[in-house]
This record gives C-alpha cells, structure tokens and sequence, in this order.
C-alpha cells in the first residue's frame, strides 16, 4: 500500500465518521456537483491572496474583487445567512455576497498596516513514521494562508483566512483545535528550512482571520444601529447650539428641521440588538509542549488510520442529524441495506476525485512534485 497523505480537515472527518472518512478520502468518492461553501470559501482564499502580497502594500479593492470573480467561474448556489437582524435565516446569491463581504472587509480593515506580509499560500509536507519501527505510514501535508511580522507586538505569526456562517461568543474552542497546532507544530521547520526565520526566531501564534457570511446591516459611523431620535434627543443636541431659542411647544419634524439646519446628526437610543460582527480576528499561541503533544496526536491518528485502512480494525459510522447534509449519505443508507446495492449507486451517482488535488497542485507551483497515491481497498 502507497502512503498516504494526510491533511487536517480529513482528520476531522475521520474522528467525525470513519465510514465518510474512508470513502471520501481513501476511495475518492463524492458528489457530482461542488458544494457551494467549497467554491465559496475557495474564491474567497483567492481575493484575499490578492489583497495580501508580500510586504506592506494592499491590493487595491477592484482587482481583489476581479480575483474573486475569476475563482467563481461559472459556479452559482445560495448562502444561507443565519442569525441576521431581521429574520432568523436569509438567502444570498453566493458571488453577490462574496463581493459585498469583500467590499465591507476592505473598508473595516483599512490598509492592516499593522502586518507586513513575509509570505503566502505555502504548502508543506512532513513525514510521518513510526516511533517504535520507523516505517513511514503518512505525510502529513496542508497550506497555511500567510506568514507575517506583527508590527505592534514585534512577533512572527502565521494567518488562516476563514469564512463561517456564524460568529462564537467564545472562541477559546481555537486553542485546542488541530488546524492551529498542527501548523504551528510544522511550521518553524519549514520556515527555517526556506530561509524565511532564522534558527533563533520563533512562531508566536496563528490569527484565525474571520468573514462571516452576511450582508453588512446599516450602520451609523460608529458601527452601532439607533432607534430613531424622539423629542428629547433633539432638544438637548440643540441645546448646545449658541443663541438658539426654541419655543415650548415645538413639535418633533420641526426639531428635526432645526438640528439639519445647525447640521446636527441626532440620533435615538442604541438598538437592544446590535447587529452581530462581520469581522473576527482570534489569536491562539501553544507552548512548546502544546507543540509536541499536537505531534503525537497526529502519529495517533495516522496509526489508527493505517490500521483501519488495511482491515485490522472495523469501518465505524457516526450517524447524527447532520448526516442528511453528507453529500455521501444516500450511499450510506443503502450500504445499510445492501452492500452491493450501494456499489452500484457509488457506481452511477458519484464521482471519483482526488480530494489531495489542490495540494499537488500548490506544491507543484512551489516546485515540487507530488505523486498520486493509490490506496489498497480493505
């Protein structure tokens, strides 16, 4: 059996279903058509590789946006956006809200002069063996979005673009994620090995730089949403204009005409519920024992997953309410009821794809080549 390469978001599939990890990452198997968050979430990773070159200069709005509509394509689909302020639950058109969320996130961050880019888009790989025998049993590969020195804080970091459809009140779930430890555990190494940090400069942490997927609300300048101003307001912003009279039984459109007039912006009081944010950066930083510990996890889980793929240990489902969205599980239903059934389902109604594609690809444009890998079925 050919090693295997493997990368953070399989291994999360792979503590999630063992059964979807198996036939999507080992056989290839997955639906005809590309769901909309993949090429969304893609064409947005391209726009912000845009607007980030190295050094300290932005790419300008309209080729960010012209590099988002290149990656869309041909591509259409809907973005549900949850947790709006108006309703529950609202649709989008995914390339008209990728363009807005670009335009919002261009304006909120301003130049980000604060980071001073190092390098982009850098894949890498780093074997995996066995501690007791030395066998090789996986390559443990991935891309990290940029590396950059933080002006402020005087530190290296690495940075991961993301884009989700809801914002967390806590975010401290990050610093035990696998995405940050397995790349802060790889990367002083690849860095060194590249000649970007020296032998004695070290990776402070990772930025999880974050675009919610929702169409900016109106706002006032200061990011805040107002109840409409009632008389009060209005007479206590004209209060303080000099020389102005106001009679007792001015009524409110006539306030309102004042407050224009001496070029007043009076507003109410501050909405109950504020819109939730579009923007979210969380920084998480692991210790040098955080580091090795994420190194042994991952020679855990190559391990089992070795032995799962040649047959020494059983195929497990994980059937929860998410299933129904698995692009897998009407296939998965019917290997229930009949295996060779399901065969022939996987046969005709899904499709074969290398899900390491982009990777051979990135490592092929940093000069490298990456072999296809074929796997023993069990």
């Amino acid at each position: 059996m050919a090693v295997p390469l493997i990368r953070t978001s399989e291994r999360s599939d792979f503590k999630s279903c063992q059964f979807y990890w198996y036939h999507h990452w080992v056989n290839g198997l997955t639906g005809r058509t590309v769901p909309t968050w993949a090429w969304f979430g893609t064409a947005i990773h391209k726009a912000l590789e845009v607007r980030y070159p190295v050094g300290l200069k932005r790419g300008g709005l309209p080729d960010v946006l012209d590099s988002f509509v290149e990656a869309v394509g041909d591509e259409t689909g809907r973005i549900w956006e949850k947790g709006g302020e108006l309703d529950d639950e609202e649709v989008h058109d995914g390339k008209e809200l990728g363009l807005e969320m670009l335009k919002g996130y261009v304006k909120h961050y301003g130049l980000d002069s604060r980071w001073q880019v190092i390098h982009t888009e850098q894949p890498f790989q780093i074997d995996v063996r066995d501690p007791n025998t030395g066998r090789l049993i996986a390559v443990y590969c991935g891309t990290w979005d940029l590396l950059v020195w933080d002006r402020v804080d005087k530190v290296y970091r690495l940075v991961d673009h993301k884009t989700r459809a809801q914002f967390k009140k806590d975010w401290s779930f990050f610093n035990l994620n696998d995405q940050g430890g397995s790349y802060l555990w790889v990367a002083p190494e690849v860095l060194r090995h590249m000649g970007l940090i020296g032998r004695r400069d070290h990776i402070d942490g990772i930025v999880f730089n974050m675009l919610r997927k929702a169409l900016p609300q109106p706002t006032a300048e200061d990011g805040i949403r107002y109840n409409l101003p009632k008389r009060q307001h209005f007479l206590d912003a004209l209060a303080k204009v000099p020389g102005l009279t106001i009679a007792p039984r001015t009524g409110v459109a006539k306030l309102a005409e004042m407050a224009k007039a001496a070029g007043l912006d009076v507003k109410g009081e501050p909405r109950a519920k504020q819109p939730p944010p579009l923007f979210e950066r969380f920084t998480t930083h692991r210790g040098i024992e955080q580091r090795v510990r994420q190194g042994q996890k991952v020679l855990a889980e190559a391990r089992h997953m070795d032995l799962v793929r040649r047959g020494r240990l059983p195929l497990l489902k994980h059937p929860t309410e998410d299933c129904v969205r698995c692009p897998l599980f009407d296939f998965c239903q019917l290997d229930e009821l009949d295996g060779g059934e399901a065969q022939e389902y996987a046969a005709t109604m899904l499709v074969q794809r290398d899900p390491y594609a982009d990777h051979r690809e990135a490592m092929q444009d940093n000069g490298y080549t990456v072999k296809k890998e074929k796997h023993a079925s069990t």
